[in-house]
């Protein structure tokens, strides 16, 4: 059965959205660093098994040195750096306030891809950065003291932009590789995998450089917390990056990929309220509001 690319990526949308509810609820047990990195081990060995379910093989010879030294730094960035970053960061200011943030996404893969691909924004396209921008400042002034310290909230928003930025340049750095081998769907799993073996093990280096590492193991002892885990991680970095990956590759028109890639926001809104009692206040509306506004300017005009 042919599953359409727009219905793939709002499932890669939705999966990813519960994704980051029980990521958030399980930051309050765990270290975020480890939480990347137990996420990064489990998707990498379901993607190994996927493999070898369609036969393509774990050592490939179809690309360069050159090919090879871009997708490990984008590995680290992407995989490693950013995904522990936005962990850390979901973990001080919540579900929702990330999801809004996370359309400057689609804005900084614009950006980076302007500086180095020498691709042009449109005027359109520029009026749909300063919406996002606009959305990213009304929820950084939300007057909500009450409900989290205002210096905590500053760093968690710029701590999640840099995460943003990370994984922008992380896309841009491939963007050229994935356009030669757009048409072979098992070369692009397979690029997919390896840049997630690079950040299994780029995760797993930064979590062994933090104080008392055995004693944050020893906190996954839990029955709850090891299934939380094991969810997160399927539905997250396996179930959504595959159907992101297939989406991209059947869908037509890709900026509508991205923008419905971007209905996570919606999602983890609704989740977050009903499943962790965050709040939706008017202000965070508008921003959604904003933002969604922004993104559908910047890729579909």
């Amino acid at each position: 059965m042919n599953i359409p690319g727009e219905i793939l990526a709002l499932m890669a949308a939705l999966f990813w959205s519960i994704a980051v509810v029980i990521f958030k609820s399980l930051s309050q047990s765990i270290s975020p660093f480890l939480i990347n990195a137990l996420k990064n081990t489990i998707a990498l060995v379901c993607f190994i098994i996927v493999l070898s379910i369609l036969k393509i093989p774990l050592f490939n010879s179809a690309f360069t040195t050159y090919e090879y030294i871009v997708f490990i730094i984008s590995g680290i960035l992407g995989m490693g750096i950013a995904d522990a970053v936005f962990i850390y960061s979901l973990s001080k200011i919540g579900a929702n306030r990330i999801a809004i943030l996370n359309c400057f996404e689609p804005i900084a893969v614009y950006c980076f891809t302007f500086f180095l691909l020498g691709t042009s924004l449109s005027v359109l396209e520029s009026i749909g950065f300063i919406i996002v921008i606009i959305s990213i400042l009304v929820i950084s002034y939300e007057k909500d003291q009450d409900d989290i310290d205002p210096k905590v909230k500053r760093k968690g928003i710029l701590l999640q932009i840099c995460a943003i930025l990370c994984s922008a340049l992380s896309m841009v750095m491939i963007k050229d590789i994935l356009n030669i081998h757009r048409t072979d769907i098992n070369l692009i799993i397979w690029i997919a995998v390896f840049r997630l073996f690079i950040g299994f093990i780029s995760s797993w280096a930064i979590f062994l450089c933090l104080k008392n590492t055995m004693k944050l193991l020893a906190s996954i002892k839990q029955k709850t917390i090891i299934i939380k885990v094991i969810t997160s991680s399927v539905f997250g970095t396996f179930m959504a990056l595959g159907c992101w990956m297939m989406g991209q590759a059947y869908i037509e028109k890709l900026p509508l990929a991205s923008i419905l890639g971007q209905t996570a926001l919606i999602f983890i809104l609704i989740f977050s309220w009903i499943f962790l009692k965050e709040k939706i206040t008017k202000i965070r509306i508008i921003a959604s509001l904003f933002a969604l506004l922004g993104v559908f300017l910047s890729n579909y005009f």
